[in-house]
């Protein structure tokens, strides 16, 4: 059998070991961990804080603004529009209050002696002048008269001497009077047979015959017929405006009661042509109306009956309304609403109903709804220049506040970036202040004051750990030098053993066949046998004694190995590679094992065959 040298393995010195930095599991902190909060998304306080101001200064304004805006437009709006139903409703009482005026004008008329005696004067006088009664006056009193068209009421008397002249010139000036007086278009009377035998004015149908004539059919014929038809104390009856042929077309209207005797006895009818001017000057009052408003009335038939007041001409009867308002003003319905009126103007109107003597007109005071709302508008743009003016005050206030909270916030920022960053000389700003951002900046102050006491303390600290960690490996090494030259010592005697064994076992290698060549001749030579016997006996002294040698080596590299194994543990990972010197003590030991055995087990082998 074969032996071979253990290969020596390279070995680090365990002072190289003991010298090694320990590795530790903290990484430390890189320099760009410390970083600003600003720039990672979003806006910065010095940013935020100044839209928030103006954002919320703006909020507030367009709130305040726009909702002071509707309730005053709304109450505003509210307001307009009572006012022009205060209107429609004054201009409807006065109205109603003139058409009565007229009833009792009329009913004061009749009853007044001098016009019932005018009355009967006048009957007498027509029925003396038999058939040429109608020609004979219109030739006197139209004519004739000496004055002009509009003015034939000038003329008193006629200069024929008649009964009918002497009456007219009577009562003529007081029924003139009166109608002048009270603003009548005209005034006349009939007979019971519809002569009209008396008229202020003196038109085309006067002297004629309105039940039979050529006007029979006009609204004063059917107004005389009304009223002879019912010959009752204050009996009344009206006619709205129509076109009248004998004032050449013009609109005309009229009421008209009979006239009574003593005894209750129709004698006549006494009418009214209704006074337009007086109508027109209730309606055309533009008080509280500004420049764009007017009130008029409008009939059944959807035309005016009062003139308008953005006209030069007469309206009546020729201007049409026909909208939303009259129609429901017609069927009864009165309110406000905002239409195009009949002028192609957007306007607010109010409207109702006029009912006098059974015929219903619609009373319209309305004006151009820019005027109307002409204070809301006023309203709505002073509410914006005050929004605009309050937001910019308010804006820079808020950003002269923001900017005397942010700029020592931003200062403070830097301060603590810097002092995180390690620099402990930066001066910390707004200590000084008396409000929470200096208490901030006393905190800021601290944490600075702490962060240099925690430097130094931290620099003593490392100065101690590095003296304490010096020490330490100062000692490591010294305990490393110690143990490598105990291990030393070990590994040099084991060497040596193993080389003594080595030649040992060449040695019984070589007797060993010395014994079987003898072996093979001891047929031949039994003494040569005998003696080989004793010189096996003799190598197998020496090879136990070898042997105990050997196994005292053995046992003293054995405790030497506990010991090193043991010092090796506690060297902890230090020493590993003493550890590695071990195991290779171990393997020589377990080889020098196996050689003994074999040896054994040679020598047990010799000693039987030299039997």
């Amino acid at each position: 059998m074969r032996f071979f040298p253990v290969e020596a393995r390279p070995r680090q010195s365990l002072r190289a070991v003991a010298a090694q930095p320990k590795r530790s599991g903290i990484r430390p902190m890189s320099d760009t961990a410390i970083t600003s909060a600003q720039g990672r998304g979003g806006l910065s306080i010095a940013r935020k804080l100044p839209l928030v101001i103006v954002a919320a200064a703006l909020a507030s304004a367009i709130a305040v603004g726009v909702s002071s805006y509707l309730i005053a437009a709304s109450g505003l709006r509210a307001e307009a529009e009572q006012k022009l139903t205060a209107l429609r409703e004054v201009r409807t009482a006065a109205l109603s209050d003139y058409l009565e005026s007229i009833r009792q004008d009329l009913r004061i008329v009749a009853g007044n002696e001098t016009v019932q005696q005018a009355l009967r004067d006048f009957t007498i006088a027509w029925r003396q002048m038999g058939p040429r009664a109608e020609s004979e006056l219109q030739r006197l009193y139209i004519t004739d008269n000496p004055n002009p068209t509009g003015q034939k009421d000038e003329l008193d008397r006629a200069a024929d001497n008649s009964l009918y002249s002497a009456y007219h010139g009577r009562y003529h000036p007081w029924l003139r009077s009166f109608l002048r007086e009270r603003g009548y278009y005209d005034i006349f009377l009939f007979d019971t047979e519809g002569n009209l035998i008396y008229s202020v004015f003196k038109e085309l149908d006067y002297a004629t015959n309105l039940n039979t004539g050529e006007y029979k059919d006009s609204d004063l014929g059917n107004a005389f017929r009304a009223a002879a038809q019912n010959p009752t104390a204050d009996a009344q009856v009206f006619f709205d405006f129509k076109p009248y042929a004998p004032s050449h077309g013009a609109p005309a209207s009229f009421i008209s009661t009979p006239m009574l005797g003593a005894s209750g006895q129709l004698e006549g009818v006494l009418i009214f042509q209704m006074p337009i001017d007086n109508l027109n000057n209730v309606m055309l009052n533009t008080a509280g109306l500004g420049e764009t408003g007017e009130s008029f009335i409008v009939g059944e038939d959807m035309l005016m009956r009062s003139t308008s007041r953005f006209s030069e001409e007469s309206t009546i009867l020729v201007q049409s309304v026909d909208n939303d308002a009259v129609a429901k003003a017609l069927s009864g319905e009165a309110g406000v609403m905002e239409i195009e009126n009949y002028r192609n103007h957007q306007a607010t109107v109010a409207y109702g109903p006029l009912d006098f003597m059974g015929t219903r007109w619609a009373l319209v005071a309305e004006a151009e709804s820019s005027e109307v709302f002409a204070a809301i508008a006023d309203l709505r743009n002073t509410a914006l220049i005050v929004t605009v003016v309050a937001l910019a005050l308010v804006s820079g206030l808020g950003y002269l506040i923001s900017l005397s909270i942010v700029r020592p916030l931003t200062a403070m920022t830097d301060a603590m970036r810097t002092l995180a960053e390690g620099n402990k000389d930066v001066a910390v700003p707004a200590t000084g202040r008396r409000d929470e951002l200096g208490a901030m900046a006393a905190a800021v102050q601290v944490f600075k004051e702490q962060g240099i006491a925690a430097e130094k303390m931290a620099n003593e600290q490392a100065t101690r750990d590095k003296r304490d960690a010096q020490e330490k490996r100062d000692a490591t090494l010294k305990m490393a030098d110690d143990l490598e030259s105990s291990i030393k010592s070990v590994v040099d005697a084991v060497s040596s053993a193993a080389g003594q064994l080595q030649e040992t076992a060449s040695s019984m290698s070589r007797s060993a066949q010395t014994t079987d060549s003898q072996a093979n001749e001891v047929s031949t030579a039994a003494e040569e046998a005998s003696s080989s016997v004793q010189t096996v006996a003799s190598a197998s002294e020496e090879l136990s004694s070898s042997i105990q040698e050997i196994s005292r080596q053995v046992s003293q590299s054995t405790e030497i190995s506990k010991d090193a194994v043991a010092r090796a543990d506690e060297t902890a990972q230090t020493v590993q590679s003493l550890t590695e010197g071990a195991q290779k003590i171990g393997d020589v030991i377990s080889l020098i094992n196996d050689i003994a055995e074999q040896t054994n087990l040679l020598a047990l082998n010799a000693t039987i065959e030299a039997a």
